[in-house]
């Protein structure tokens, strides 16, 4: 039963982690266009000689389909919490089965030094082994990433189309690329 909920679980993990991808290189390209048809160069001294406020049509559908692929995002990262809940429920599902098998080893019930050693219990795969801690570490640690990653998303999402000019619009870039795991 571990091996296949491990499966289970990883592969879930990774075919969200491949969506996020998508997205990703999908957001990148239209964050490209936006800060290009705002901030280039010929716009930005063509904003020194007058300032031209018109409402671009293009412009707000590539805002629209950013903010699209946001909440595509907001999905991926709530469909790797489950991942990381699942991940949890195992670790202790096998860390349970471990203590009642040692508990009707030994025909003694639980007592205060059983209770305080906790080790984590080893799931046999395929060629290999795991510890059931781990895959929660490996969950948690992807889902923290991923989290954060989104939140920065969403401050350079909001902020890209409302700056002034291009040098206030580098940070942002430069914010976007620095990160992999993000746009």
């Amino acid at each position: 039963m571990s091996e296949k909920e491990v499966k289970k679980i990883c592969s879930s993990v990774s075919l969200n982690l491949v969506k996020w991808k998508l997205a990703s290189k999908e957001g990148k390209i239209i964050l490209d266009y936006i800060c290009g048809k705002l901030y280039s160069k010929e716009k930005d001294e063509e904003n020194n000689k007058s300032i031209d406020d018109h409402f671009d049509e293009e412009l707000h559908v590539k805002c629209q389909t950013l903010a699209n692929i946001l909440d595509q995002m907001s999905e991926v990262v709530a469909e790797i919490e489950l991942g990381e809940d699942k991940a949890v429920g195992l670790e202790q599902l096998c860390d349970l089965s471990v203590s009642m098998n040692k508990s009707m080893l030994s025909n003694k019930s639980f007592n205060s030094s059983s209770s305080n050693n906790h080790n984590s219990s080893i799931i046999e795969l395929d060629k290999s082994v795991l510890l059931s801690s781990d895959l929660t570490k490996w969950t948690q640690t992807i889902l923290k990433c991923y989290k954060n990653q989104l939140k920065m998303n969403q401050i350079v999402s909001q902020n890209i189309c409302h700056l002034r000019s291009r040098g206030s619009s580098v940070p942002h870039q430069h914010m976007v690329c620095a990160a992999r795991a993000g746009y």
